[in-house]
């Protein structure tokens, strides 16, 4: 039973079953934290999983995921959000994700792992900056959240840093904030997907590997949901940086 999974695996989502588990355990770890803080899944997961996988393979696995999951909350978050600077920031995430997806494919694995895990740790660490510095409410600041997005939205799956930093500039209020991030993520994953396709980087390989990962996602954001408020910010923060550390110098020995 056991060499006949493994088999399979192998054959139609292109891992062995140790493989295809550390994947499994990465995903449902990266989604637990998404569920404590509400944002990070792919910024924890994407540079993780590059180390068992291709960058490719991993970034459009996150790309996936994330228009999987992203409806939840679609409806209820159009109702408080700006839709004049929301669709603002998403048109433009969604008009240089293509550009990202180039970049990725251009590059040798090699380097964009180095590239995606210092990506992941740079984020990490301007997240933990108590009082980040204000910005003027201008074209030009929109202009760059929304093109920073889409090109790490298209070479890393993660959308999200300037776009949490634009906010927590702003002080817009956490419900808010979060509406506005949801909503801009998913069409980040929509325009994500639809380049990827059209750019021949999802195969039947990548598809069947995020649909078997996919409810461990889920599962993982609804637990990491339920332990919500009783980890504080800078603790975890602190923790994903460490286990960011370790994937930065793994990538690293792999490049020399």
């Amino acid at each position: 039973m056991l060499e006949t999974a493994s088999l399979w695996l192998n054959a139609y989502a292109g891992l062995p079953a140790f493989s295809f588990l550390l994947v499994c355990l990465i995903v449902f770890g990266a989604a637990f934290f998404r569920g404590l803080t509400g944002f990070g899944y792919a910024i924890l997961a994407v540079p993780l999983i590059s180390l068992v996988v291709s960058p490719v393979t991993s970034v459009v696995m996150a790309i996936l995921m994330q228009l999987i999951i992203g409806p939840f909350g679609i409806r209820p978050a159009v109702k408080l959000i700006d839709i004049s600077m929301v669709s603002k920031i998403a048109a433009l995430s969604c008009l240089l994700t293509p550009a990202g997806l180039w970049l990725l494919d251009i590059v040798t694995t090699d380097i964009a792992r180095v590239i995606i895990t210092t990506i992941a740790i740079g984020s990490f660490l301007a997240f933990m900056m108590k009082r980040p510095p204000a910005l003027n409410e201008a074209p030009l600041q929109i202009l760059l959240v929304g093109s920073l997005s889409g090109l790490l939205n298209g070479f890393a799956a993660m959308p999200g840093p300037p776009v949490i930093l634009h906010f927590v500039r702003k002080g817009v209020a956490p419900a808010v904030a979060r509406a506005s991030m949801i909503t801009i993520f998913f069409a980040a994953a929509t325009m994500a997907t639809i380049a990827a396709f059209w750019r021949g980087m999802i195969d039947e390989k990548i598809l069947i590997l995020s649909l078997l990962a996919c409810p461990l996602m889920i599962g993982g954001n609804h637990l990491g949901a339920k332990f919500f408020g009783s980890v504080s910010e800078p603790v975890w923060r602190g923790f994903v940086v460490i286990l960011l550390g370790i994937a930065a110098s793994f990538a690293l020995v792999k490049l020399f």
